[in-house]
């Protein structure tokens, strides 16, 4: 794991372990024979990107903009991402031949990048040693009754 220095060395790690882990998941699938779930993975994984950049774009423009205005765009950006997630997922809900699970597992996939990334980051950075030490003052209260 590396630490970001910058918004776009951050958007590139994240784009691409997401297609490393998609490309794993979707190489499982094919190997089991599975293509639903293939088709579901390569789907989410795609969505997830998309919103992804989308995000990231948002963000971007709404610093430049003043603040009622960059409030609009941001909930307006957040809408139509989140209106857009919702129509592709409710089609491939209805699909018969890709895997509804796969597909949310696949949207999920930047979150699970991003959240790895920051858990790592704190147990390297010490956090392993705070939660050793949170854990012994709670065994420590438990003991004092």
């Amino acid at each position: 794991m590396d630490n970001w220095t910058s918004v776009p060395e951050m958007l590139r790690s994240v784009r691409l372990s997401v297609l490393k882990i998609a490309g794993v998941l979707i190489l499982l699938a094919i190997v089991g024979q599975d293509f639903a779930s293939a088709f579901g993975f390569a789907i989410g994984a795609a969505l997830s990107l998309w919103q992804f950049g989308r995000l990231a774009n948002s963000v971007g423009k709404s610093v430049q903009m003043s603040k009622e205005a960059a409030q609009v765009y941001a909930a307006t950006s957040y809408v139509v991402r989140y209106l857009t997630l919702a129509a592709l997922l409710a089609l491939v809900y209805f699909s018969k031949g890709i895997n509804f699970y796969a597909a949310i597992l696949g949207v999920l996939l930047v979150k699970i990048v991003i959240v790895g990334r920051a858990v790592g980051q704190a147990v390297r950075e010490g956090g392993s040693a705070y939660l050793r030490q949170l854990a012994g003052r709670r065994g420590q209260k438990g003991g004092d009754s």
